[in-house]
């Protein structure tokens, strides 16, 4: 199974987290960030931080299975959430 599956959003307190994930060969291939908080500076900064950190902890666990990042722990159980749910629309989850 290949493609382009997107997860559901799941807002927490700082605004709404979405995440793509893109399936090669049944191999998680890439991890995309969708929408990450963003209307506070605080939560533009955290999400431009822990992006790129959650990317990399979800095509190493290959899974949703991934640990919390200090100090961006909704967008990171968001984030989980999310991808957990394009796993599933995959049927990877």
């Amino acid at each position: 199974m290949s493609g382009s599956f997107t997860g559901s959003d799941f807002p927490n307190r700082f605004g709404d987290v979405i995440v793509r994930v893109v399936i090669t060969n049944g191999h998680l291939s890439d991890v995309q960030a969708v929408q990450l908080p963003s209307d506070r500076a605080r939560s533009a900064y955290i999400s431009q931080v822990a992006g790129p950190m959650l990317r990399s902890e979800v095509l190493q666990a290959q899974s949703a299975n991934i640990d919390i990042i200090s100090g961006a722990t909704y967008t990171s159980q968001s984030y989980a959430q999310s991808v957990e749910s394009a796993l599933q629309q995959a049927h990877l989850g």
